[in-house]
C-alpha cells in the first residue's frame, strides 16, 4: 500500500489537521465537528475524536497504522483499501477480539483499534500475472517504449514484433528520408521521456547537449533508439523481420485466461516457416498514417521534369540544386521538404496548397516544451508573430486554424488537419524569396509548367514533390477482425489497445509538439490496467463503455485511424473516471521543465538557432542572393517576457535568469491568489464527505441535512 506511507505507530501524526490530511489522502470520509454536533439534537451520536487504527493481514506479520475518527466505519475503511489495492471490498473481512473469542466485524460498525485483515496477503499492489506475455506489434518509438517501461517496472513477460530489421519502426526507418531531422527538440523526444526514466543511469538519464544534439538527423535519431534498446534489454524480447499476419482468439473477454493466438511469419528467405504465438493481450503501434495518398495529375507524362513523392527516399535529390522545385500540400512532411530543398540550394519554392496552415518557428516549440503548465494558444501565437512580421508573413490570427479573437478575452483554438511543421528556414527562404505560398490547387502539367485551377501558371518548374496527406492501412482492421473503435479499443476489448500519435490538432493550450508526452502517457495506461484489471472491470461496471466514444471505417480512415479530438474525448473519459492513472504517470510539467533546461538552456538554444540562421544567409548571399540582412527577431528578453505572461495567468514553471520561474512571483506581486493546498479548502472533498455520510444509514440523510442547515458552510478551521 505504497500510498500510504504508513507502517507504524510512531508515524501517525499528532495534530489534528494532520490527521485529516492523512485520513483524506488514504480515502476515508471526515466527519465534520459542527455536522456532528447539529446531528446529535436529532439523537444520533457521531463522536469526532481520532484514534489510532492498526490492521494486520492475518497469518503474516506485516500491519499497517493510520489515524481515523471515532465515526470512522469499517465499511469506510474497506472502501480505502479497495481503491489503494484495487480488488473488491466485498473481498475483505475485518475481524477482532471479543473477550476470548474472535468476531467479525459489520461494515457499518465503528472502526476498532486493533483489526484482523481476511482476504489479502499484503498491503502492497499486487500485479496481476498473465498465463501468456503480452504481444505488442510495432518497434518504433511507442512499442520500444513500451518495452522500456514494462522493463523498468521489473515485467519481462512481453514480446515485440516487426517487420524492420531492428527498432526504430516506418517513421524513421523508411519514411523518413536521408537527410531528415528531428523538428522538435531532442530533449522533449527521447524515447526514455517520462519522470521515472529520468533519474534512471541507462542512457545517461535526463539527456545532455554533449551526448545528443538539439535537432538530431534520421541516423542519430535511430541511433538513440537503438542504444535505448540495449541498455534497457528490450532486444533479448524482439522479434524482427517478421509480419503478424492472423489473429484468433479464444475466450470470452472478460475472462483472464483469454488467449490471443497469431500467426507469425518471418520476412526473411532462410527462415520461411510460419509459427504461432500465444498472447494475453495485444498492443498495436500501427503508425498513423503509413502510405503515401497517390494522385496522378493530367500531363505527368509530358512535363519531362522530376516527380517525386516527400517521403522515403523518393525525392530526386540530385535534380534539386539550383531548380525550381514545387512542393505540393501545406503540411508538417511538406515544411519539412522546405528545408531539405534549402540544404541542397534550390532556386525557388514554390508550396501549392489548398489553404495555408500554421508553421511554428523554433523558438516557440522550445518554450512550449519547458514550461510546467501548457502555454494557452493565445500566448503561442502571440509569440510567433514577430516571426511572421519580421519574415514577410501574414499575422498568425489571420489564418484559417485560429478559432478566438486576437483582441478579445475568451478562449482561443488551434485546430487544422495536419501538426505544426516547425522550424525556422521556411521562414528565413519566405524572407529572401526563395519560398513562395501559392495558394491554388493543381489542375494539369505541361512541360516544365504547371497549371492551376484559378488560371495561374508556374513556369521553369523542375521538380515536383508531392506531400498531399498520408493514409491508413486497413490491414490493421482486417488483422482484429475490427467492426469498431471503443474508445482506443479493438471491438471494445481493452486488452488490445491501439496507440498512435492522432491525427490533427486541436488545442486551446499546447502541453507539447513532440511525442514524448503522449507516448509516455500512453504506454503507462496500458500496462496499469494489464497490472491491475480488476480497475478496469469496475471502471466498466461504472458505466465506462457508455461514456467512451467509437468510430468505424469509412473511405477516408479506417476503423483504428482515429483524429486529435476524439484522443482528447477518450483520454478525457478515462482519466477522469480512473484518476490513479493520474498517480501513476506524476507530475510530467516538472518533469518536461526540468528535461528541456538540462538539455538546452536557452542561452545555448538562442546560440544554435542564431548560428543556423545566420548560416543560411551566408550561404544565400554568396551564390547571388542579394537581400538585407535578417535579424533574428527573438531575444533573451522576449522569452523572459514570455515567462512572465504566461505565470501570471496560469502559474507552474518556466524559464528566467535561473533556469526557474516558480508562480511564488505572481503570488509576491499580487496578481495571483496563492494556491491553498490544506485539505480543508477542498470543497470538492468536503461535499464528497457530506453525500458519502448522507448515504450511510437509512436516517443518515435527514439527519444530515439538517446538520448542513445548522452548520456553516463546508470548511474545516
Amino acid at each position: 500500500m505504497d500510498q500510504l506511507q504508513l507502517a507504524t505507530l510512531k508515524d501517525v501524526p499528532v495534530s489534528s489537521s494532520a490527521k485529516m490530511q492523512v485520513m483524506k489522502e488514504i480515502g476515508l470520509h471526515i466527519m465534520r465537528p459542527e455536522w456532528a454536533s447539529a446531528a446529535h439534537s436529532r439523537g444520533r451520536l457521531y463522536s469526532t475524536s481520532f484514534r489510532t487504527a492498526t490492521l494486520k493481514i492475518y497469518g503474516s506479520t506485516e500491519e499497517i497504522s493510520f489515524p481515523c475518527q471515532v465515526c470512522t466505519t469499517v465499511g469506510d475503511v474497506k472502501n480505502a483499501l479497495s481503491e489503494k489495492l484495487m480488488i473488491q471490498a466485498y473481498s475483505l473481512s475485518f475481524v477482532v477480539r471479543q473477550g476470548c473469542t474472535w468476531r467479525t466485524m459489520g461494515d457499518l460498525e465503528e472502526m476498532a483499534r486493533k483489526v484482523v485483515v481476511r482476504g489479502i496477503k499484503t498491503f502492497k499492489e499486487v500485479k496481476e500475472e498473465w498465463p501468456h506475455p503480452i504481444a505488442v506489434i510495432g518497434a518504433g518509438y511507442n512499442g520500444l517504449k513500451t518495452g522500456l517501461w514494462w522493463q523498468k517496472n521489473n515485467d519481462s513477460n512481453f514480446a515485440i514484433f516487426d517487420r524492420n530489421d531492428r527498432v526504430g519502426g516506418y517513421c524513421w526507418i523508411t519514411a523518413a528520408n536521408k537527410h531528415s531531422k528531428l523538428q522538435t527538440e531532442f530533449a522533449a523526444f527521447h524515447v526514455w521521456y517520462g519522470p521515472p526514466f529520468g533519474d534512471d543511469p541507462r542512457c545517461g538519464g535526463m539527456p545532455d547537449l554533449k551526448s545528443w544534439e538539439v535537432w538530431p538527423q534520421k541516423e542519430k535519431v535511430l541511433e538513440h533508439m537503438q542504444r535505448a534498446a540495449e541498455e534497457y534489454g528490450v532486444l533479448p524480447h524482439c522479434h524482427f523481420s517478421v509480419n503478424v499476419a492472423a489473429m484468433e482468439v479464444q475466450g470470452a473477454k472478460t475472462d483472464n485466461n483469454r488467449t490471443y493466438n497469431l500467426i507469425v511469419n518471418p520476412l526473411k528467405v532462410s527462415d520461411p516457416s510460419p509459427y504461432e504465438f500465444k498472447a494475453s493481450g495485444i498492443i498495436s503501434f500501427p503508425g498513423s498514417m503509413t502510405g503515401n495518398r497517390i494522385v496522378e495529375y493530367p500531363g505527368e507524362d509530358v512535363f519531362d521534369g522530376h516527380i517525386g513523392y516527400a517521403m522515403n527516399d523518393d525525392i530526386p535529390y540530385d535534380h534539386i540544386p539550383e531548380s525550381n522545385t514545387a512542393i505540393l500540400g501545406n503540411g508538417a512532411f511538406a515544411v519539412e521538404n522546405v528545408r531539405t530543398c534549402c540544404q541542397y540550394n534550390v532556386n525557388k519554392v514554390f508550396l501549392v496548397t489548398r489553404r495555408k496552415n500554421l508553421p511554428c518557428p523554433r523558438l516557440p516549440c522550445w518554450f512550449v516544451h519547458q514550461v510546467s503548465i501548457p502555454c494557452s494558444a493565445r500566448l503561442l501565437l502571440n509569440i510567433m508573430a514577430p516571426m511572421y512580421a519580421a519574415t514577410g508573413f501574414e499575422d498568425p490570427w489571420s489564418y484559417h486554424s485560429v478559432y478566438g479573437k486576437k483582441d478579445g478575452k475568451g478562449t482561443v483554438t488551434i485546430s487544422q488537419s495536419s501538426r505544426f511543421g516547425i522550424g525556422d528556414v521556411t521562414f528565413l527562404a519566405h524572407a529572401y524569396g526563395k519560398l513562395e505560398y501559392v495558394v491554388d490547387t493543381l489542375k494539369r502539367l505541361t512541360r516544365h509548367t504547371l497549371h492551376l485551377h484559378s488560371g495561374k501558371k508556374l513556369e521553369k518548374v523542375n521538380v515536383i514533390l508531392k506531400a498531399l496527406g498520408l493514409i491508413g492501412d486497413y490491414q490493421v482492421d482486417k488483422l482484429h477482425k475490427m467492426k469498431k473503435l471503443l474508445g482506443t479499443w479493438c471491438d471494445g476489448d481493452w486488452k488490445r489497445p491501439i496507440g498512435l500519435d492522432a491525427v490533427g490538432m486541436h488545442a486551446a493550450n499546447f502541453e507539447t509538439m513532440s511525442t514524448g508526452i503522449g507516448s509516455y502517457h500512453q504506454v503507462v495506461e496500458h500496462k496499469f490496467f494489464f497490472d491491475f484489471p480488476k480497475e478496469m472491470y469496475k471502471l466498466e461496471a461504472m458505466g465506462l463503455r457508455d461514456m467512451l466514444p467509437t468510430r468505424k471505417s469509412d473511405e477516408w480512415r479506417p476503423c483504428y485511424l482515429f483524429d486529435v479530438k476524439y484522443a482528447m474525448s477518450a483520454g478525457m473519459t478515462l482519466g477522469t473516471m480512473c484518476p490513479k492513472l493520474g498517480v501513476v504517470k506524476g507530475d510530467i510539467g516538472q518533469y518536461k521543465h526540468r528535461s528541456m533546461l538540462h538539455h538546452t538552456p536557452i542561452d545555448k538554444y538562442l546560440e544554435l538557432a542564431i548560428e543556423e540562421w545566420d548560416k543560411y544567409q551566408r550561404d544565400w548571399q554568396a551564390k547571388g542572393w542579394d537581400r538585407e540582412y535578417v535579424p533574428y527577431p527573438y531575444s533573451k528578453k522576449d522569452v523572459k517576457q514570455w515567462a512572465q505572461i504566461h505565470s501570471v495567468h496560469v502559474g507552474g514553471l518556466a524559464y528566467d535568469d535561473s533556469g526557474i520561474q516558480l508562480v511564488q512571483r505572481a503570488v509576491d506581486s499580487g496578481m495571483q491568489k496563492p494556491i491553498q493546498r490544506e485539505y480543508v479548502d477542498d470543497p470538492g472533498y468536503n461535499e464528497g464527505c457530506y453525500w458519502w455520510w448522507s448515504a450511510s444509514s437509512p436516517q443518515a440523510a435527514n439527519i444530515m441535512t439538517h446538520a448542513r442547515q445548522k452548520s456553516a458552510p463546508p470548511r474545516l478551521r
